[in-house]
């Protein structure tokens, strides 16, 4: 590198686009290495930062995930970028996690370059793709528009030549200064604990240097540095702007998007230590959400998960690490299932947690996770629902008194009372429409309520239109 190429910095590039277009295997193919292949289920589940040298100049490349569950790191993974490349494969075309790549990109207002891959495969339209990203305000070139488009099959190798010139020629319209006597400013893109290194911290540095035996700040660690490895495994002593690199030192993970800085920039505020008897109290206070337990390989992993499970899920903690005893513990405690992803539970804690009754769930799929989770909320919330049911009635015919519609009833369930709050249902899945019990009449006399098995006359409040075979409930 000559003297006027290291007055600025190596480009940090994204990759972006729809899980199985093809962005581990391009950046692969760049790196040539083997990282796709390791994968559970073909998708990218961590942030991963490597360096690549092209023609002299240096590149700095993060690998966001693909799926759609990746979403808040996909969007971090555009802001730390200075060029985002768009993937879209050639024989699917745009789909929804590249429109969501699309707005994280537009938001992030950085120079974008389309990378098409797959162009090797049979039935591939490449004017199909140029078309429908002219869809979504992405205007190519060849389309009336600047944004580069390479055309790339990356296990043969095609086009991955060409993406690198595309991008180092776009870097040198506005490169970015070197900025290495700055003060130290990296962001964390990965953060986990690995049972021999303890807690291992991948950042990117933006400006200053990053060295051995500095003392760096981030969020409540103030620690000095004990080794720094590169995206080759090397240990090295310093690590300069757009470098990627990992720091030892921590004693616990960080959150994926912290800020490192040397300790004279920031204040540290330190932090109480966490009450579990508080969390526990709250959790059960929380009548109206399935419970929790939450554990994973990487923060990247466990901010995905926290930032998309379902609504009626609650989370009494969450954490980064192996399943421990005093996790099994917690979950007996709080009455509630831990969630492993991607972490193997051994057989010793696995007889624990069955000898407490408390349930161990291994994942090694996301959304996998997630799905079991959407249906989890579903059944938890019509078991809810089922159990405040206090009364249900089956309307079996109508009749009128004084120009007044009658539901003639026989109670399948519990009991209904005079003045409750009732809901008119054509099935099990209709909300129903809800009104009152005006009064109740067995054998032409009014009654203050009708128990299960009883037939009776029911008059509504309000008037609602209801026919034979419609279910009347009161809930609890």
């Amino acid at each position: 590198m000559d003297e006027k190429q290291s007055q600025f910095r190596p480009p940090i590039i994204t990759i972006m686009g729809h899980v199985d277009h093809g962005k581990t295997t391009l950046l692969d193919a760049i790196r040539k290495s083997s990282v796709a292949s390791g994968e559970h289920g073909g998708i990218t589940q961590h942030i991963g930062a490597y360096q690549v040298e092209f023609e002299g100049h240096l590149i700095t490349f993060v690998d966001t995930p693909g799926h759609a569950a990746f979403e808040q790191m996909r969007s971090r993974g555009a802001e730390v970028a200075d060029i985002v490349i768009l993937v879209v494969a050639a024989n699917d075309s745009v789909k929804p996690q590249t429109i969501e790549a699309i707005k994280h990109i537009k938001k992030s207002q950085k120079p974008i370059i389309v990378a098409i891959t797959k162009v090797d495969l049979p039935d591939i339209s490449i004017e199909k793709v140029k078309g429908e990203l002219q869809k979504y305000e992405v205007a190519v070139e060849g389309q009336g528009g600047d944004v580069p488009v390479v055309e790339v099959a990356a296990t043969k190798g095609k086009g991955i030549s060409e993406l690198l010139e595309v991008i180092n020629l776009s870097w040198q319209l506005n490169p970015q200064p070197s900025l290495a006597s700055d003060p130290l400013e990296a962001v964390v893109v990965e953060s986990f604990l690995d049972r021999g290194r303890g807690a291992v911290v991948t950042v990117i540095v933006e400006k200053g240097t990053l060295k051995v035996g500095q003392k760096i700040v981030v969020d409540n660690d103030t620690i000095n540095v004990r080794a720094l490895v590169d995206d080759a495994g090397k240990n090295i002593k310093e690590a300069g702007p757009s470098k990627p690199v990992e720091i030892l030192g921590f004693k616990k993970a960080l959150e994926v998007g912290s800020i490192v800085r040397d300790t004279n920039i920031t204040a540290v505020k330190e932090k109480g230590p966490v009450d579990y008897a508080e969390i526990i109290a709250h959790a059960q206070e929380v009548k109206d959400k399935f419970k929790i337990i939450l554990k994973a390989d990487v923060l990247g992993s466990l901010e995905a998960i926290l930032n998309n499970l379902p609504e009626k899920v609650l989370v009494v903690a969450s954490s980064v690490g192996e399943v421990s005893q005093t996790d099994i513990s917690f979950a007996k405690v709080a009455s509630a299932p831990i969630l492993a992803f991607n972490i193997k539970v051994s057989n010793q804690l696995k007889i624990q947690a069955e000898r407490e009754g408390v349930v161990v769930k291994e994942y090694r799929i996301i959304y996998e996770l997630l799905e079991d989770m959407e249906a989890v909320s579903e059944g938890f919330e019509a078991a809810k629902l089922q159990a405040k049911v206090k009364g249900r009635a089956k309307i079996t015919q109508i009749f009128e008194i004084e120009g007044k519609k009658i539901a003639g009833c026989v109670v399948t369930m519990g009991k209904l009372n005079v003045g409750e709050t009732i809901f008119v249902k054509k099935n099990e899945d209709d909300p129903g429409i809800e009104t009152k019990i005006a009064s109740i009449k067995r054998f032409k006399k009014d009654v203050p309520s009708i128990s299960n098995g009883q037939e009776c006359g029911i008059a509504m409040a309000s008037s609602i239109d209801f026919e034979a075979g419609n279910v009347i409930e009161s809930l609890g």
